[in-house]
């Protein structure tokens, strides 16, 4: 996943804006990246990427170059993600399982060939 693109939740929109998450935004902007794909990159309200793009927050921040930003969305949703991690725990737990068979399968073809 892309470094940029947050995956949890904290307590304000403004604590996940800076300068760097600005610049990337002007970026996806210029880009042509809806403002709802954009917040949803971030996990911002779209009212945050509207006031970049207005220019009443982060007026002075340059737009972020096309081969720094984020791929363009649209982003799964939280609960897409989980639903994904859930999926590919099931997998792994299946795949621990397997693997506890195939070794004790092993186990026993070796006692039969030492016999």
């Amino acid at each position: 996943m892309n470094e940029h693109i947050r995956t949890t939740r904290v307590d304000s929109d403004f604590s996940r804006l800076d300068e760097h998450i600005a610049s990337l935004v002007k970026g996806m902007l210029a880009r042509g990246d809806k403002q709802s794909d954009i917040a949803a990159c971030f996990l911002i309200n779209g009212g945050r990427v509207s006031e970049i793009n207005t220019g009443q927050l982060y007026p002075n921040v340059k737009a972020a170059p096309v081969d720094e930003l984020p791929p363009p969305g649209p982003y799964p949703s939280p609960y897409e993600l989980f639903k994904s991690k859930n999926m590919y725990w099931r997998a792994r737990i299946a795949l621990e399982m397997a693997e506890a068979t195939i070794q004790e399968a092993l186990v026993a073809v070796r006692k039969v060939e030492q016999r």
